[in-house]
């Protein structure tokens, strides 16, 4: 099985709908859970990744357990044209793997590790500041539908590290390059709501897992299936339509957000995002 995948996600909004502190717990682990936790309001940031904690009470990463340092999250079943002309552009391994949650703290982990590498590193050549080429870290970008209970702490933790979780296609339509995080425009909305906040007409494919088309445990099949939504009643409330695009602190600098913008343009340009 693929239990250790498995996560539980606990996000905190505040009135604006912002994502402001998480928890995300994986109770099947291989060597026992694991956890991350965070709220960048309050400045706290911990997990537990690990067998051994650093002097800062960050537990380690044991790498061995995760194979390539860096890489694109993906499903672990088929991913878009989109997502395959990306992994062409980033010329970066694909990193198969289940659960929103799971890929947030595998990408966490990569960019704690690679964080912990760098200090050493510097401290070692006497550097007092990053001169990587900015590579090494995980990254995840979806072009398909999560929800909001999936994102909500994913978002809050890696904000707590330094990292962000947007919505794909608003990086995508503008340069992206200066770190934002507005609910409504660069963030998903956490907000309880009869419809979808974050919807944009025309742009998601409606599909039997965003249809709001439901009778029970049965979901009717509309006609417009396969179609692009008009009708924000058409869509469930909490579906996350935008796509994502989620990184640590590695990347989350002008430089290195130009490159993922520009190798996310390229890849729109061949394939365009699915937003299914």
């Amino acid at each position: 099985g693929r239990g250790d995948q498995c996560s539980i996600c606990i996000g905190f909004a505040n009135a604006s709908g912002k994502a402001i502190a998480g928890v995300v717990y994986r109770p099947l682990s291989e060597g026992g859970p694991t956890w991350v936790a965070g709220a960048e309001c309050e400045g706290y940031k911990e997990c537990s990744l690990g067998p051994s904690a650093d002097a800062k009470g960050i537990r380690n990463w044991n790498s061995s357990g995760d194979g390539d340092s860096y890489g694109l999250l993906t499903t672990n079943g088929s991913i878009s044209p989109f997502v395959e002309g990306l992994l062409e552009e980033l010329d970066v391994p694909r990193v198969k793997s289940g659960g929103a949650g799971n890929k947030m703290m595998m990408l966490l982990q990569s960019s704690i590790q690679r964080d912990q590498q760098m200090a050493k590193t510097m401290a070692a050549e006497k550097k007092s500041h990053d001169c990587s080429n900015g590579m090494g870290g995980k990254l995840y970008i979806q072009d398909r539908g999560v929800s909001r209970w999936d994102t909500c702490a994913a978002e809050a933790c890696l904000e707590a590290f330094g990292g962000r979780l947007l919505k794909l296609s608003t990086f995508l339509e503008f340069s992206g390059y200066e770190p934002e995080t507005k609910p409504g425009r660069d963030c998903y909305t956490y907000l309880a709501s009869k419809t979808n906040l974050d919807f944009s007409p025309g742009m998601a494919m409606l599909t039997k897992y965003n249809s709001a088309v439901n009778k029970g445990a049965v979901i009717e099949m509309p006609s417009q299936l396969g179609e692009k939504v008009i009708d924000v009643e058409q869509v469930k409330p909490y579906s996350n339509l935008c796509g994502l695009l989620a990184f640590g602190e590695e990347w989350n600098t002008v430089e290195r957000r130009k490159v993922l913008h520009e190798a996310l343009r390229q890849a729109a340009q061949r394939h365009s995002p699915s937003y299914d």
